[in-house]
């Protein structure tokens, strides 16, 4: 029998995304839909396509990709707000 409980199914459907805080600048990942609040600052904002970084459903690939970001390789990344 397969586990179907909602707590399963909602881990499906998370997605990882990479933000930068509009205050301080400080890169991070979060699962959030609507409000975000920084770990570096503190500081509260909506989240809006134009600041997210990157988006993936798969926690490794976004951590990856936060990862090259901090240690300033070329990440390639193209803003959600212009996308094809």
């Amino acid at each position: 029998m397969v586990d179907i409980s909602p707590s399963k199914v909602l881990l499906g459907l998370r997605t990882f995304k990479v933000v930068k805080c509009p205050r301080c600048g400080f890169i991070q990942i979060t699962t959030a839909s609507r409000n975000v609040r920084c770990f570096g600052c503190g500081f509260s904002w909506s989240l809006e396509p134009d600041l997210i970084l990157f988006s993936s459903p798969d926690s490794e690939k976004a951590r990856s990709f936060l990862l090259r970001l901090k240690r300033g390789e070329d990440a390639k990344f193209r803003r959600a707000s212009e996308a094809d």
